[in-house]
């Protein structure tokens, strides 16, 4: 989980940076409506709480969580097998 909270602290440098550079250029912020749009919006779908970020960032960052969560779910439920298995 630690290793999420450095990508969340890193994802949220990188947002305030973009933002310093859409506001210069005038351009907003978005998922767009191409390929990186569909791909953002089918990731919505699969994480849970996913249809609730509006951000790709913090659509990343909840991925992350997800998949650590997976992982410690699958560690958990070989080790049970493992114990039931004896």
């Amino acid at each position: 989980m630690e290793e999420s909270k450095k990508y969340e602290r890193m994802v949220k440098q990188t947002m305030d940076k973009n933002k310093k550079k859409n506001n210069k250029r005038g351009h907003g912020s978005g998922s767009g409506s191409g390929l990186l749009g569909v791909k953002v919006r089918k990731l919505q779908i699969l994480i849970p709480g996913g249809k609730r970020c509006n951000h790709p960032d913090l659509l990343l960052s909840k991925t992350v969580d997800y998949i650590v969560h997976l992982k410690l779910k699958i560690r958990f439920l070989k080790a049970l097998s493992d114990m039931y298995s004896l």
